[in-house]
């Protein structure tokens, strides 16, 4: 029977394609640093609301969201970006649909997203869906993600171009983009009439200073759209709610209908929402103190490991390391399949991303893994002890 070449044509996730290998590992304890699924509980904020009687009915709920739910999105993001309301937010099912409109609405089939290359895995997957094609914008470990100038942006514009998508904070590597160079890609965005979407489900999570938010770049509100999640910034993977915002009041207009395609999201999860969004800024302090503890605690153990290198996280909760092998693909598998560390009584070995999936050309990062600070930091340092014993003994 036939299958669309769009079903052929997705990627596997590098985040979770050594799950089934992992799962037919019995007896084995694996510190899984592969994926971003927090293990910092919940707020109860947010159980509570999830678990308030709905009434005698589940009904459908409105194509872009309870008006409730997208006041409240409103208002939070008009702490840092003033004049946001209802009319400019949808309510998604997770980042991952806001995603996915924001490509379907932007571009036809054959159209070309830009992308700060290495990217979250699954934009690939999203793109394919729209049947729109990724062009990868180089950047490099070495100068800390940066994005290349503007003489290099301009040699990727074809007429297909349509817009430039990026994460900041960065996934998968935890660069966080200043508020002058985002003000320089928006203004280049601008001359070649390309839409700015910005992936900031990680922009709470910041070390060193706050990222500006691309809906508060003056002066480029129509070409301008956020993503934004309660998965991370909640520990609320599982909520499945996202939005997207943008003042441009036309393309809302035509998100709307592409809500009204699949009805309306979960109320339920949108109550949910509403809690978390109004938490106080104590809870986001506390978050950012979290995570700042693992993630030094994952960066100090990797300092110690002889020939890997990598970039210090400012923000989110990843990094993308380079390591001494040639493949790491076939490395991490190993891992999984084959390395086992009984120093402790008990055998445990740890799990982690291979590079080529963030990259657009498989053959790139083939020397690179991302790692997640999704434990608490005596797990991360034994984590990463495992990985030099891993090396250490596949180098051998």
């Amino acid at each position: 029977m036939h299958i669309s070449q769009r079903a052929r044509d997705i990627q596997e996730s590098a985040i979770r394609k050594l799950d089934a290998a992992v799962g037919r590992a019995s007896g084995v304890t694996f510190f899984r640093m592969n994926i971003g699924q927090p293990d910092v509980p919940t707020p109860k904020a947010i159980l509570t609301a999830l678990a308030t009687d709905e009434g005698p009915v589940l009904a459908y709920g409105p194509a872009s969201g309870l008006p409730e739910c997208r006041d409240a999105a409103a208002a939070f993001h008009s702490r840092t970006s003033p004049g946001l309301s209802r009319e400019h937010v949808v309510v998604t099912q997770g980042g991952s649909e806001a995603l996915l409109f924001a490509m379907v609405a932007l571009c036809d089939p054959g159209d070309e997203i830009l992308v700060p290359e290495p990217y979250y895995t699954n934009y690939n997957g999203f793109a394919t869906f729209a049947g729109a094609n990724v062009i990868p914008v180089p950047t490099s470990l070495d100068q800390g993600f940066a994005i290349p100038d503007d003489a290099v942006l301009d040699t990727l514009v074809t007429p297909r171009t349509r817009m430039f998508l990026f994460a900041n904070p960065g996934n998968p590597t935890g660069a966080v983009y200043g508020a002058d160079q985002l003000r320089r890609v928006a203004a280049w965005a601008k001359r070649k009439g390309l839409w700015l979407v910005a992936d900031e489900v990680y922009r709470a999570i910041w070390f060193n200073a706050p990222p500006l938010s691309a809906l508060n770049i003056a002066g480029h509100e129509d070409h301008v759209i956020v993503v934004d999640s309660t998965s991370k910034t909640f520990s609320a993977c599982g909520l499945r709610v996202g939005f997207l915002i943008s003042r441009n009041l036309e393309l809302m207009e035509r998100i709307e209908r592409l809500g009204q395609a699949r009805l309306g999201p979960q109320p339920r999860g949108q109550r949910a929402a509403i809690a978390a969004l109004q938490l106080p800024e104590a809870y986001y302090e506390e978050v950012r103190h979290i995570y700042k503890a693992r993630v030094d605690a994952m960066m100090d153990a990797l300092a110690q490991l002889p020939g890997v290198s990598f970039h210090r996280p400012e923000g989110a909760f990843y990094t993308m390391a380079r390591l001494p092998v040639q493949d790491t693909e076939r490395f991490a598998r190993w891992l999984v399949e084959e390395f086992r560390d009984t120093s402790t009584g008990r055998p445990e070995s740890v799990v982690v991303a291979p590079g080529p999936g963030f990259y657009a050309d498989p053959r790139k990062g083939r020397d690179e893994i991302r790692l997640a600070a999704v434990r608490e930091e005596s797990q991360l340092r034994r984590a990463v002890e495992l990985l030099g014993l891993g090396l250490k003994a596949f180098r051998g």
